[in-house]
C-alpha cells in the first residue's frame, strides 16, 4: 500500500495522541482501585485514586567496581521528615513526515524549547508490609509519596494537547490539579512494585493527563540498585517494559561515580526500543475507520540519545540533585512507499 503524506500525517497524529494518553500507565501489568484516598499525604479525603501493579524490572550487574557495600534505601521506623525539592518533568511527542530528505536516525537528547512541568515536590517515605500494598509478598518494604504543588509549564509550547485544540490554557488546567499525588512501593534495592495516582476532585481531564504522564516518570526512572556489593566504577543495567500504544523495552545503565557513606553519585544512560517490529495503522485508527486495509508501518530504526547524572542520599525519598534527559527516535516505513514517519518521544526529569 502506498501512503500519501497527508493521509499518513493524519493517521500518525492520532497515534501520537493515543500514545501520550497511554503513557499514564507506564510499565504497568494491570490496574486496580487503590488505597483509600484518606491515606494519601496531606489528609486528602476526596478525588480519584488508581493503583497499578508494576512488572518488576530485571537488574544485571556488569561490574562490581571496588565492591564496597550493598546499596539499599533506608526504611524508617516511623514516618520520616519531609523532603522538599523543586522538580522539573519534561515530556513531548513529535512526529514528522520524511519524504526522502534523509532524517538522521540518531536524535538529540534534549531538543530545544522542550516544555517542562515544574512542580514543588514534597516527598515522604514510610515503612510498609509488602503484602499490604501488593497482591502477594513482593518484598516491598517502603512506600514513597510525592505531592506535587504549584504546577506550571515553562519552556516551549506545551506538548500535551487535546485532540485538535492547540489553545489550551495550561495555567487554568493545572491549577485544579494542585496536590496531585503519586505513591509507589519499592523493595530495599528500589524496585517499584506498585504505583498509586491520586487526582483531586478539582482536576480537569486535561490537567490530570498533564500531571499523570509526567509524574509517572518519577517511578519508571526511579534508581534501582543491585543486590550485591558495589563500589566506585560499578556498572549495572535495569531493564523494564514501558506499556503504551507502543510497548517499549527500556534499559537504564548506571555507573557508580561516587560513594561516601549514604551519598551516591551515578551517571545514567537510557536506551529504548519498541517490542514489536511493525505498527498496524488499523490499531491506531478510530474503530469506524479501521477496516483492515490501512496496512502497516515497519520499524526501520530505533535509537535513543540520553544524558544523566544523579546525586542520591539513600535516606531521602528522591534524588537531591541531577537530571535524566533522553529522546527516543523511531522511524517507520511502509513497504511500498518512500515516505518515512519519524516519531520522537522526549522525557526528562530535573531535581534542582
Amino acid at each position: 500500500m502506498r501512503l500519501s503524506p497527508s493521509k499518513t500525517k493524519r493517521r500518525i497524529r492520532m497515534f501520537c495522541v493515543a500514545a501520550v494518553a497511554a503513557s499514564t500507565l507506564a510499565a504497568c501489568s494491570g490496574g486496580d482501585t487503590g488505597p483509600d484516598p484518606s491515606t494519601q499525604s496531606g489528609g486528602q479525603t476526596s478525588g480519584d485514586t488508581v493503583r497499578i501493579d508494576l512488572d518488576p524490572p530485571r537488574v544485571t550487574l556488569l561490574d562490581q567496581g571496588s565492591a564496597e557495600q550493598v546499596l539499599s534505601y533506608a526504611v524508617p521506623d516511623t514516618d520520616a521528615p519531609m523532603q522538599e525539592v523543586p522538580v522539573g518533568l519534561g515530556g513531548g511527542f513529535t512526529t514528522l513526515i520524511d519524504s526522502g530528505t534523509g532524517t538522521e536516525s540518531h536524535p538529540p537528547a534534549e531538543p530545544n524549547d522542550l516544555p517542562v512541568l515544574d512542580i514543588a515536590a514534597t516527598a515522604t517515605v514510610r515503612p510498609v508490609d509488602g503484602e499490604s500494598v501488593t497482591a502477594g509478598d513482593t518484598g516491598a518494604t517502603r512506600e514513597v509519596t510525592v505531592v506535587a504543588t504549584a504546577p506550571r509549564f515553562t519552556g516551549g509550547e506545551a506538548a500535551l494537547k487535546s485532540g485538535d485544540d492547540p489553545d489550551i490554557d495550561w495555567d487554568a488546567e493545572l491549577a485544579g490539579a494542585d496536590g496531585f499525588t503519586v505513591s509507589y512501593a519499592t523493595t530495599p534495592s528500589g524496585k517499584p512494585v506498585t504505583m498509586s495516582l491520586y487526582a483531586p476532585d478539582s482536576a480537569s481531564d486535561i490537567g490530570r493527563a498533564g500531571m499523570e504522564t509526567r509524574l509517572g516518570n518519577l517511578v519508571t526512572l526511579a534508581v534501582v540498585f543491585p543486590d550485591k556489593p558495589v563500589g566506585p566504577g560499578a556498572r549495572w543495567t535495569v531493564e523494564s517494559r514501558i506499556t503504551g500504544s507502543t510497548t517499549m523495552l527500556q534499559t537504564m545503565t548506571y555507573t557508580l561515580t561516587e560513594l561516601d557513606g549514604r551519598t551516591v553519585g551515578l551517571d545514567v544512560e537510557v536506551d529504548q526500543r519498541p517490542s514489536i517490529g511493525a505498527l498496524s495503522l488499523d490499531a491506531v485508527l478510530p474503530p469506524a475507520d479501521a477496516d483492515g486495509s490501512a496496512g502497516e508501518l515497519r520499524v526501520e530504526s530505533a535509537e535513543t540519545s540520553s544524558t544523566g547524572h544523579l546525586e542520591i542520599d539513600l535516606d531521602d525519598p528522591l534524588p537531591r540533585s541531577g537530571s535524566i534527559v533522553f529522546t527516543t527516535r523511531i522511524i517507520y516505513a511502509g513497504d511500498d512507499s518512500e515516505i518515512r514517519v519519524v516519531q520522537d518521544s522526549h522525557s526528562a526529569v530535573y531535581f534542582d
